[in-house]
């Protein structure tokens, strides 16, 4: 995907390595993502939604990736939207 526009995972490994100068992989993103209020939880995951239909079949390991963290995530957000958060 180097060619492309950076998937989710790419932007928030870039955005965290220069903010906090350390790479973060799919559990301290989720941990991360509970931080969130529920509009941008849902907008988050919308935008993963979109990158995932757009996302071109060649590169099925980074699909599967993409899907795996996309499925975490929601779990997390309906488990925080039952709590009331």
């Amino acid at each position: 995907m180097s060619d492309e526009t950076p998937d989710f995972i790419e932007r928030t490994a870039s955005i965290a390595k220069n903010w906090t100068g350390e790479e973060w992989g799919p559990d301290k993103i989720i941990e991360e993502f509970q931080l969130y209020g529920h509009s941008r939880r849902s907008t988050t995951l919308d935008d993963m939604d979109q990158q995932l239909r757009e996302m071109k079949p060649s590169n099925l390991r980074r699909y599967a990736q993409l899907n795996a963290l996309r499925r975490d995530l929601d779990r997390v957000h309906h488990a925080l939207r039952k709590a009331g958060r």
